[in-house]
């Protein structure tokens, strides 16, 4: 074997050797968290003992678009309750009989609902995916939803003000279009802040750490490797050596040989 395609223990984590031509390549022991094998030709390769996953660049990455999309689902979600709130509030009691207790209210609703759901997604995102940090995400989480509600509190009373208001002055000049407009807008929000709830709790669980997507893995061995969050779609896995392979959380090629792992 060539020493250019000795790469045993090493550490490679994040490395990229998408494309690349590495046919009987040693990776044996490597530690190849977060490296990319897309379309790379890799029969008879050895993978033995390798470790697999996310590595930490992957996991920060992966935190940070979940907190984005928990802060964005949540503010989309207390705006939607908003609107429905004071649509409601405006139908029944009247907007002239509209007053602060009613905005006071309206608004401390929606603070808990933004507390609460941004809490329920950014860590429902690593207890679905079992991820090890849950109780940091729990105590972002609880940070987060304070330093809100703490710092907050004026904005979303001007946001339920300004809410009451727009609803009040379309309901004056034409109520039926009022009507009309919230029915279109509100399934709207919902369809989003559902729509993103469901990305920030898959982002986790679906992101891949070691990727060997389209590889040609024919006659290569992976014998008692760790392989965690690897995503093996489209390879060519033709007589691969699994034997006691840890797997755990992985897209497997199609013709994926389980007898091959005992």
């Amino acid at each position: 074997m060539s020493q250019n395609l000795s790469f045993a223990n090493q550490n490679l984590r994040d490395r990229s050797f998408k494309g690349k031509t590495l046919i009987g390549a040693d990776f044996s022991g490597a530690d190849i968290r977060g490296c990319d094998f897309c379309f790379s030709q890799l029969q008879d390769a050895n993978f033995a003992n390798v470790r697999t996953g996310k590595s930490q660049k992957q996991r920060a990455i992966a935190t940070g678009l979940t907190f984005l999309m928990a802060i964005i689902f949540a503010g989309m979600a207390m705006i939607a309750s908003i609107v429905l709130m004071a649509f409601v509030v405006t139908l029944v009691i009247g907007a002239e009989n509209v007053n602060r207790e009613n905005i006071y209210w309206v608004a401390l609703i929606a603070i808990v609902i933004f507390a609460v759901g941004f809490a329920v997604t950014f860590t429902g995102s690593y207890t679905i995916a079992g991820n090890e940090g849950i109780l940091t995400a729990i105590l972002i989480s609880c940070a987060t939803a304070f330093a809100y509600g703490f710092l907050e509190s004026t904005f979303t009373k001007n946001l339920v003000s300004g809410a009451f208001n727009a609803i009040a002055e379309a309901s004056k000049f034409n109520p039926l279009a009022a009507l009309l407009l919230f029915l279109v807008i509100e399934p709207l929000q919902i369809f989003a802040s559902l729509y993103l709830f469901r990305g920030a709790i898959n982002l986790w669980r679906t992101g891949a750490g070691t990727k060997f997507r389209h590889a040609d893995l024919t006659n290569a061995s992976f014998r008692n490797a760790i392989l965690v969050s690897c995503d093996f779609s489209n390879a060519i896995a033709d007589r691969v050596n699994w034997h006691q392979a840890q797997i755990s959380r992985c897209k497997l090629p199609p013709n994926f040989d389980e007898s091959k792992q005992k």
